[in-house]
């Protein structure tokens, strides 16, 4: 009798020592999966902020293109204005003297 309680307490140990090691090894893998999903979070963090960056620095190229094209059109049309200028100046001024005055 003294033979099956000691056995009877040796499988109660033994499994106390089975349900330890299976709450450490769960608590392991809990504390491996939150590193694992801090690690991941991470990642995605740094590549989404360098895509960001590249996305910033592309509209901002694109931007000043558009900023060049529109200055460099600008500067064709006051170039022009100006040459109209110089060339009719006089006449202009003559027609509008004429139309003031009445000739």
């Amino acid at each position: 009798m003294e033979d099956l309680i000691m056995k009877i307490i040796d499988i109660e140990d033994k499994a106390q020592e089975v349900i330890r090691e299976a709450k450490k090894a769960d608590a392991e893998l809990e504390d491996r999966i939150t590193s694992e999903t801090k690690k991941l979070e991470t990642d995605i963090t740094r590549k989404m902020e360098a895509k960001n960056a590249l996305l910033k620095q592309m509209e901002e190229e694109d931007a000043d293109k558009k900023i060049d094209a529109i200055t460099s059109d600008t500067n064709k049309h006051l170039s022009e204005l100006e040459e109209k200028y110089k060339a009719n100046k006089d006449k202009w001024v003559t027609e509008i003297v004429g139309n003031i005055i009445g000739m």
